[in-house]
């Protein structure tokens, strides 16, 4: 493949990831999307989708990884120094410049919290716990409650500053541990 067709179907792809995440937002039930809408909005063919893509699920897939890594990408000083900086404002300010991001995320189902507990070290917690099991509820009980208030700030439109929800959860941990 010359370099010319390999930039055209990088257009491509862009493109077809781009058209369903349009169509998740501006649709109430994802479900009814189909390759047909998604071919459409993208301007393809849909055998031009089907050598990309096996179907929707995979193209799904496909964008949920994509999703993850750039997400992750936020963190990649804290999972290679292995030290937890116990500060989310990186978090909240993508947030809240890519909101749209977020509520696709959210609105495919894509398990927020499993992004936690995969691709966070264990040896990050083991300097404030002294066993797997307590790690892993931690782990567990950390990701569900970040998870439900990303949730509830990105649907309240993120009011306020990046800065004041990373301390609400850096209060919220100083009171019952000592992480520093």
């Amino acid at each position: 493949m010359n370099k010319t067709n390999n930039q055209r179907r990088k257009e491509t792809i862009s493109a077809i990831r781009k058209a369903y995440m349009d169509l998740v937002i501006s649709r109430s039930d994802i479900d009814t999307i189909s390759v047909s809408d998604v071919c459409k909005k993208a301007g393809i063919n849909r055998t031009t989708f089907y050598a990309i893509y096996e179907d929707l699920d995979d193209l799904k897939e496909t964008i949920e990884r994509w999703m993850i890594e750039e997400f992750l990408s936020s963190f990649q000083n804290e999972t290679q120094t292995l030290r937890h900086s116990f500060d989310f404002t990186t978090l909240f300010r993508s947030i809240k410049e890519n909101q749209i991001f977020y509520k696709i995320y959210f609105k495919l189902n894509f398990d927020f919290k499993s992004v936690f507990v995969k691709n966070e070290p264990t040896q990050i917690w083991t300097r404030y716990f002294t066993d797997e099991s307590t790690i892993k509820y931690h782990i567990e009980f950390f990701s569900a409650g970040i998870t439900a208030i990303i949730q509830m700030w990105l649907n309240e439109g993120c009011p306020g500053d990046p800065e004041r929800m990373s301390n609400i959860i850096v209060e919220e941990y100083q009171k019952n541990n000592n992480y520093s």
